[in-house]
This record gives structure tokens, C-alpha cells and sequence, in this order.
């Protein structure tokens, strides 16, 4: 199977609507990690990093008329230890996006991601991603729910073969106040899919992420998050994958 297919293949408003899409999510997970419907492959376990930094603001500078219109910028590295040298650079990712504030809750993104991959015999690929998000964020007692819908047009360079992929991701964050004003918990899941088969994964369920850690602010400006994030990918013709990241992201609000 030529590099790329071979890549590909192994590594594939308001308060009630955020508990409809909590209840639909829940029984995703649910019916998926069902021993009942759960892979019979055995499972890879190996560990890595997932380090980013983040910008983000308004172009309310620009003109007040603009302050609803909202951008960011991410750039992330990503190390694996599946090489027999131990540990290695494996992605580089960088994250364009702009959206829209509806209301206090509500928000809608246009976003771009470019990728670039390191594969495990040296040789690279180069991927673009086209995405559009839906970002429901309320409050939830002294709690913040972050939910995020997102649809990502995955084109690979090489070859222009494109993957469709749903995304739904659900994390819920927590004060500490009894340690510092400044410093909170979260923890989440995402659920991601294939709605076409392609070299990126076969259609259906492809890939469950969890997480959780610790977010502090230094100041209005600065902040940090500091976690886990655990990735199992549903691989075709071979064992499954479940990669076990530290999550390390600095973030910068203008």
C-alpha cells in the first residue's frame, strides 16, 4: 500500500439545547464504545505531545461596527514515540479561522488548517483543511459548557483526495476557587466521523477523543491550559491506535 493510503488507513443557544446536544453525544459514546459494537482489534497504546500556542481578539480595533467579528490563530507540534529511537516530531498544524458572535452564547466560524506530517519512514505528506464551526458556549451553575460542531473538508496534496469529517465536541470547565481565583478544571470529549470513505478512514465512526487538565490566567491576557489528552483511532486492517498525549497550549487574548 503506497505511504499515503497507508498513513491514512492506520490513523484515521440557550442552556436546553446544550443538554439536547449533551444527551445526543452521551449516547453516541454510549452505543460506539458498546462491548456489544466496539472493534475486535486488539489496541496500539503509545504516548506523545501535543504542544500549541494560541491568539486570538476582535477587529473591534478596526471599527466598533466589527467588534462581533472575531479571528484566531493556532499553531501545534506533535510528537510520537512509535519510532524505535523513542520520541518524534510527527504533525505540525497550523489553524486560520474567523467568525461571527451572534449572541452571548452563540458564534459561527469560518476556519483553514494546514498540516504537515511526518511519517515513520522519513518521508512527508501535506494536508489542507477547509472547516466551518458552530460554538455554543453558556454557563451552567458556576461552570462553563463549551460545545462545538464542526464540519472539515480534509484534502490531501499528494493526491486531492478529499475526506469529509464530522466533529462533535462537548467540555465542561470548573472554577478552583479555593486555590486560585485564576484557575479552573475541565475535562471533555470529542466524537469524530467519516461521512466518506477516503485514504483518511473508512465512513462511520472514526476516531473518540477525551481530555482533561487545568487552565490559569496569569493575567487578562496571558493564560495557560495543561492536560491529557487520550486519542483512540479506529484503524482498517490492523490494530487500533490510542495515542496518550500531554497537552501543553499557551493562549494570548487581544
Amino acid at each position: 500500500m503506497p505511504n499515503t493510503q497507508k498513513y491514512f488507513y492506520q490513523n484515521r443557544y440557550p442552556a436546553n439545547l446544550i443538554q439536547k446536544r449533551l444527551l445526543i453525544l452521551i449516547s453516541l459514546v454510549i452505543i460506539l464504545f458498546n462491548p456489544s459494537t466496539a472493534s475486535a482489534n486488539p489496541t496500539q497504546n503509545i504516548f506523545g505531545t501535543w504542544n500549541s500556542f494560541m491568539a486570538s481578539g476582535d477587529f473591534g480595533k478596526l471599527s466598533p461596527d466589527l467588534k462581533k467579528f472575531r479571528w484566531l490563530i493556532m499553531d501545534q507540534v506533535r510528537t510520537r514515540d512509535d519510532s524505535s529511537k523513542g520520541s518524534r516530531f510527527s504533525e505540525n498544524l497550523l489553524w486560520l479561522q474567523s467568525g461571527y458572535q451572534i449572541n452571548d452564547y452563540a458564534s459561527i466560524w469560518l476556519g483553514y488548517t494546514h498540516n504537515w506530517i511526518e511519517l515513520l519512514d522519513n518521508s512527508s505528506l501535506q494536508e489542507s483543511r477547509p472547516y466551518q464551526d458552530l460554538l455554543i458556549n453558556v454557563p451552567f451553575f458556576d461552570s462553563k459548557i463549551l460545545s462545538r460542531t464542526r464540519f472539515e473538508q480534509r484534502i490531501l496534496h499528494s493526491n486531492a483526495s478529499l475526506g469529509l469529517r464530522l466533529r462533535e465536541w462537548l467540555q465542561i470547565s470548573h472554577p478552583v476557587s479555593f486555590i486560585s481565583d485564576d484557575l479552573s478544571i475541565y475535562a471533555g470529549d470529542e466524537v469524530l466521523f467519516y461521512l466518506n470513505r477516503s485514504v483518511f478512514g473508512i465512513n462511520g465512526f472514526a476516531e473518540n477523543r477525551v481530555l482533561a487538565g487545568f487552565m490559569y490566567n496569569f493575567n487578562a491576557h496571558w493564560g495557560a491550559d495543561l492536560g491529557y489528552m487520550g486519542q483512540y483511532v479506529v484503524r482498517e486492517n490492523t490494530s487500533d491506535l490510542f495515542t496518550h498525549n500531554i497537552a501543553l497550549n499557551f493562549r494570548y487574548s487581544f
